[in-house]
């Protein structure tokens, strides 16, 4: 399903007066911080200090176009998934259901995020390029905890609407440095993802970009607490198709 929704939009974004573009990015991350609590009663715990987190890859498919050089539309998929094993030093009560120490425990953690963006750009000014939008928002996350004893899983789906700002700063002909921040920080929690990469061009279809992101965001609600601190290191492929003629009548 998702990579026919991509072959849609790519397929559309093809018909119409605009630079398209594909770009996959990969790297490493590792945790800054993951605290969490469910239920009622439900203990705080950790999956860095209670259950260390080993670094792990990654993997982001983004697709979009850029139409009239001014309107930035693009599509993302970014599955997160994080497994956990070890013992716990103590006690702790998740979901109504008791964990004993000492006892291996298996831990999963899922935050797959799939995000349509639009970003209009407001200042194109010497080799300097400023652009503001709204992006719109699905995450598939919850967390699964497992011993030989208990198992219990919690997943949800849920919506969120991100703004965002997007700048490049051409150095050279071939150099850029680009930032792109989402995010949105309310009263009972946030949503930030924030990159600095630098990019370099190959040719006029082909760019590589090595950079580092932050993800960081949660929740603190009556009975389901979790915020998370995420590090990223990567690297991206940009791969960019020649313009077409508007066909759109």
């Amino acid at each position: 399903m998702k990579g026919l929704f991509l072959f849609f939009f790519i397929s559309f974004s093809l018909l119409i007066n605009a630079q398209t573009f594909v770009n996959v990015e990969s790297g490493i991350f590792f945790t800054g911080f993951n605290d969490i609590r469910n239920g009622n009663n439900g203990t705080l715990f950790s999956l860095k200090n209670d259950l260390p987190t080993p670094s792990s890859p990654f993997l982001r498919l983004r697709s979009g176009f850029l139409l009239n050089n001014k309107h930035h539309f693009s599509v993302l998929y970014a599955p997160l998934k994080i497994l956990v094993t070890g013992t716990l030093s103590r006690n702790i009560l998740f979901d109504g259901k008791d964990f004993k120490a000492n006892i291996p425990l298996e831990a999963i953690y899922k935050f797959n995020s799939y995000r349509l963006t639009y970003n209009r750009r407001i200042l194109i000014k010497n080799n300097f390029i400023l652009g503001l939008g709204i992006s719109a928002k699905i995450r598939d996350a919850g967390i699964s905890l497992k011993n030989e004893e208990v198992l219990t899983e919690n997943f949800s789906i849920g919506f969120v609407p991100l703004m965002n700002i997007s700048a490049n700063w051409n150095i050279s002909q071939k150099t850029n440095v680009e930032f792109l921040g989402e995010g949105l920080v309310a009263s009972k929690g946030r949503a930030i993802d924030i990159s600095l990469s630098g990019s370099y061009s190959f040719t006029n279809n082909f760019q590589g970009n090595i950079g580092y992101r932050l993800l960081e965001g949660g929740v603190d609600g009556a009975i389901r607490y979790n915020f998370i601190q995420l590090h990223f290191v990567f690297a991206s492929l940009k791969f960019l198709f020649k313009k077409t003629q508007n066909r759109i009548r």
